[in-house]
Order: C-alpha cells, then structure tokens, then sequence
C-alpha cells in the first residue's frame, strides 16, 4: 500500500544540534560500532556534510514524483532520506530540486540510488549523499510512500532518527536512544583528543590499548 503521512514526531532540537561536528565514525562506535549505511553511499561532492531528522520516501526506482511531494512536506532542518531500490543507472535527484529544498531549509538528502549534478549541488551547497552520479533523468508518474519506515544503505530507517553524515558515510542515530549515544559520542571525542596527545608523546596505541596481550590470549607467538 502507498501511503502519505503528513508529518512525524522530530526529536529534541538541542539533542540533533549535540552532533554537530562530531565524526560518524565516532558515532558509530558509540551505537557500537553499527549503524552505518551502505560503504557506496557518499557525498557526491567534497566536503558535504548533513545532519537532521530524518523525512523518508520510498519510491519507485528511475522516478521521483514521490520526492517531489516529500519537499513540500519537509521542515526547515529535515534530512530526505529515500529508498530508490538501490537502482544506479537513473537519477532520481538534480540540483534544481535542490536548490528547492535548500530555498525551504531542507538540510540535505540521502539516496539508496543515483543523483546528477553534482556540479550544481555543490554550487548551491546543498549536500546530497547517494549510490551514484550519472545524466540520466528519473519519470515522475509511480506511487510510492512518504513517513513510514523505510531501509536505506542496509539499514532501517524511521521518521524522525537522526540522520549524520560526512566525508566517510552515513549513519543512522535511533531518535529513542539519541540523547544516550550523544552522551557516548562526545566522551568518545574526549578520549580520543587524549589518545592524540599520548601520540604526540611518542606512545603507541598497540601498547595503549594493551593489544599484546590480546595477541598472547590468542596464541601468537613472537619471537
């Protein structure tokens, strides 16, 4: 069934604004090294990066008419997250529908498919991270759904998580635990900034993290 649900439950806007510059990798390992999309889903131009709740579409693959109508749905500061079947060999995205999107405060999209203009994107800024990049455009005549759970890069995606994404990829923030693994993530900046200067000192991180003798309990034999 295709389904168009108006809007959804955002989570706490200080809570979405605590991970602002923190590293997905980081965050990754504070949701225990999870959660993270699909290795093919990048930035399609340098430098992008986007954070905010998560607005999703599911449409058909080669077409976004369903997209379309997520833009006119979305809040200022909302991330478009669509499942596009994980289809490459059609865009479903352009710069003008970004430059829409951007014009309303729409933070960024994600796509489990393909984009084009990657040329514009990045000459308006607006971060859009996907499977491909290719001149191919989509059809705008199939159902789809619009804030219903949806899968993206492997991974579930519900209305309302926190979508963060840089340089390395995308990960996906459950809003229900968000404040917890913010709580984690920023300790993990912490202990990372001091692993950093115990670098600096000339210290190993074999011997910080006591690996040697992760390699004795394994039996390995040195000699």
């Amino acid at each position: 069934m295709n389904i168009i649900v108006r809007d959804f439950g955002r989570p706490d806007p200080n809570v979405v604004k605590g991970f602002e510059g923190i590293p997905t990798g980081v965050v990754s390992d504070a949701m225990g090294r999870c959660n993270s999309m699909a290795a093919e889903i990048k930035p399609v131009w340098p430098g992008a990066k986007v954070l905010g709740p998560a607005l999703t579409v599911r449409t058909f693959p080669a077409d976004n008419l369903m997209i379309h109508k997520a833009a006119t749905l979305a809040k200022p500061g909302d991330v478009v997250v669509v499942n596009a079947g994980g289809y490459k060999d059609t865009a479903v995205f352009g710069d003008l529908l970004g430059y829409s999107m951007k014009v309303h405060g729409v933070s960024g999209v994600v796509i489990d498919g393909a984009t084009r203009d990657a040329e514009g994107l990045a000459a308006i800024g607006f971060p859009v991270f996907a499977l491909a990049v290719l001149p191919m455009g989509p059809f705008k005549d199939s159902p789809g759904s619009i804030n219903l759970p949806i899968s993206c890069g492997g991974i579930a995606v519900r209305p309302g998580d926190i979508i963060l994404g840089d340089t390395d990829g995308v990960v996906v923030i459950p809003q229900e635990h968000a404040a917890e693994i913010l709580a984690k993530a920023q300790a993990g900046v912490a202990k990372e900034q001091q692993v950093r200067e115990r670098i600096k000192q000339g210290e190993y991180i074999f011997d910080m993290l006591k690996l040697g003798d992760v390699l004795k309990g394994l039996g390995v034999v040195e000699k």
